[in-house]
């Protein structure tokens, strides 16, 4: 009989798990200027220095959405190491999504002192202020949204997704993104828009083959 049970086991563990992929796109649907992407949102201590002139074209907003597959059990991604640079006036770049347990540095690459700090729910910090050549390093352990700014420097607007599903990313210039090997079930696909905040729709995994989503973002032209 135990023999029974190992050879059974055994025949579990060849059974290949029910999993498929997952196609989607990301629909904007009203554009967004540049002058919007860096709105004032807290009162700054201080006097701001001159910064570098913000460019006047429009910017990509696909560039600025942030798209994660929430639901099941998931292993969490490993944590990684990226870097947000104080460059020019502004954050570089603007929107990073990581893992859970992941870092980020923000050296200071300009020849003025910054003060980077957060106040979101999920992490918030204050580095303190420091010069060019100098930098800081922040662990975040918390999924959620972390939005980042400069308290010297009001236009400088940076935000961090940090999330505990291994299915995120940010979505290609037109818009699309896709994952694979996604266990079969139902799950919450979130996209965050860095102006427009977040949006939600549902969709359903197969046991096998590709499913597809599309989930719309509206933008408005005027904030």
């Amino acid at each position: 009989m135990r023999g029974l049970y190992l050879a059974a086991g055994v025949l579990i563990a060849c059974i290949p798990a029910l999993a498929g992929d997952l196609t989607g796109e990301v629909i904007i649907t009203k554009r967004i200027g540049r002058r919007t992407v860096s709105p004032m949102v807290y009162n700054l201590r201080g006097t701001a220095p001159p910064v570098a002139e913000i460019e006047k074209e429009s910017v990509n907003d696909f560039a600025r959405t942030a798209v994660l597959l929430e639901g099941g059990k998931p292993e969490t991604a490993a944590p990684q190491k990226v870097e947000i640079a104080q460059r020019n006036g502004r954050f570089e770049p603007d929107l990073v999504v990581i893992p859970v347990g992941s870092t980020v540095e923000f050296p200071n690459d300009d020849p003025i002192f910054h003060n980077v700090f957060s106040l979101s729910g999920a992490q918030p910090f204050d580095l303190g202020y420091y010069p060019k050549s100098q930098s800081r390093t922040v662990k975040f352990t918390h999924s959620g949204i972390v939005q980042v700014y400069c308290h010297i420097h009001a236009n400088m607007y940076a935000a961090i997704v940090v999330t505990a599903s291994p299915w995120y990313g940010r979505p290609a210039s037109d818009g699309t993104f896709s994952w694979s090997n996604i266990p079969a079930g139902h799950y919450r696909l979130v996209a965050w828009h860095k102006i427009a905040g977040l949006f939600s729709t549902e969709v359903d995994i197969p046991e096998s083959g590709t499913a597809h989503a599309r989930i719309r973002v509206p933008v408005d032209v005027e904030r």
